[in-house]
């Protein structure tokens, strides 16, 4: 095998990047770097792209491989694109790195695109690590808070430092006040709207928020504040209710696409705003709520999840939404709603006749995308993205 060329090994091996899951395949590339020296370079190149799940039994073998050869180990630093890291503490009680050593390994990472933190035990960074993060975070475009404390103002502090952020996903809850002073608590109530108006909003552009939960309205404004002709991609996982939704509203009319996690009379609402939406991402089949009635008619793919927690006997509420849709282009699903025989006949019929594309997927609902901007929906994980994360 030693006699393929680099460039086609390189090829072969991303054509076999991704599992089933759209997680990349370690198994194979591990195999490939022990087949010869011609494979190794290629399959390392790629091993390294996605540093995941680093806990306290294999962030120091990360290091070290990073770390002990100046020349390897730097070669290896700039293949990374992608880093999921623990600090303080694991979910299973374990050690993550310390903030020192997470420094060090943004350091050896200079080419990195796209940060996952959990962060346990920490409630916030010090000056002295905030500033050395601040000169190693530059090239980083997409950011996502795992985990961290209630009323840590970490996210602040690293949005402060990082504002060339354009993707962030928020998992946990936030209750934390984003202009701490010295005179200021981290959690503050009851604050004068005069005041509020006369405090900075963040400083970042974003092109995509994902909010698992959301945090408090003067939070939502603070974040958005300089997104009004950026932000094209809004996931909500939590209901957007009526306090959230007057801020919602300004960036509505030129949002591309909208994922929701709950289908209500709320989020029919802030359907009703996106006047240019692309894309609609629902993650189970609406019965209680019509949905066809609320849909923009720019909306060129629809997806739908029939999850086992909220599994549905009916996909009419789709169907309905295929008629009323007259540039649907494509129309994703999961296998569960094969299983409705009879209302996935009639679907398929009804996009056979539009000439809209069905496509049906097994990735599970909590794999993000690539952070990529979007030149067509829908957007996947794709070895075709790696150019466009620098």
């Amino acid at each position: 095998m030693s006699f393929v060329p680099p460039e086609l090994v390189l090829c072969i091996l991303e054509h076999g990047y991704y599992t089933s899951l759209r997680t990349p395949n370690y198994t194979l590339l591990k195999a490939a770097a022990l087949v010869c020296k011609t494979w190794s370079g290629p399959a390392q190149t790629l091993l390294f792209r996605c540093a995941t799940k680093l806990e306290q039994h294999n962030i120091s073998i990360f290091r070290a491989a990073l770390l002990s050869s100046p020349g390897r180990g730097k070669a290896l630093g700039e293949c990374v694109r992608i880093l999921d890291i623990s600090i303080g503490g694991t979910s299973n009680g374990g050690l993550g790195c310390s903030a020192d050593d997470f420094v060090i390994l943004l350091q050896a990472c200079p080419q990195l695109y796209e940060l996952a933190l959990s962060i346990t035990g920490l409630h916030e960074f010090e000056e002295e690590i905030l500033k050395k993060l601040g000169d190693v975070g530059r090239k980083l475009k997409a950011l996502t808070l795992v985990q961290c404390g209630l009323q840590s103002p970490i996210l602040f502090q690293l949005l402060k430092i990082w504002n060339n952020i354009q993707f962030l996903k928020i998992e946990k809850e936030i209750a934390a006040w984003p202009w701490r002073t010295a005179t200021t608590p981290v959690l503050r109530r009851n604050t004068d709207a005069e005041e509020l108006a006369h405090r900075p909003g963040a400083e970042v552009c974003l092109y995509e928020l994902a909010l698992s939960r959301f945090p408090t309205p003067d939070v939502l404004t603070w974040l958005l504040e300089s997104s009004a002709d950026s932000l094209r991609i809004l996931e909500l996982r939590d209901i957007p209710g009526p306090t959230h939704r007057p801020i919602l509203s300004l960036h509505a009319p030129r949002l591309r696409s909208l994922r929701l996690g709950y289908y209500n009379i709320y989020s029919a609402a802030l359907l009703r705003m996106c006047t240019a939406l692309e894309e609609l991402v629902i993650y189970h089949v609406p019965t209680h709520f019509p949905l066809a009635p609320d849909l923009p008619p720019t909306i060129e793919h629809l997806s739908f999840r029939n999850p086992n927690h909220v599994y549905r006997n009916t996909l009419q509420p789709i169907i309905e939404a295929v008629d009323a849709l007259p540039s649907l282009k494509v129309l994703t699903c999961d296998k569960n709603a094969e299983q409705l025989v009879g209302d996935y006949e009639i679907l398929k019929a009804k996009c056979r006749m539009k000439g809209t594309e069905v496509i049906v997927s097994d990735i599970p609902f909590w794999v993000y995308e690539d952070p990529v901007k979007v030149h067509r929906f829908p957007r996947t994980r794709s070895v075709s993205n790696f150019d466009a994360m620098f």
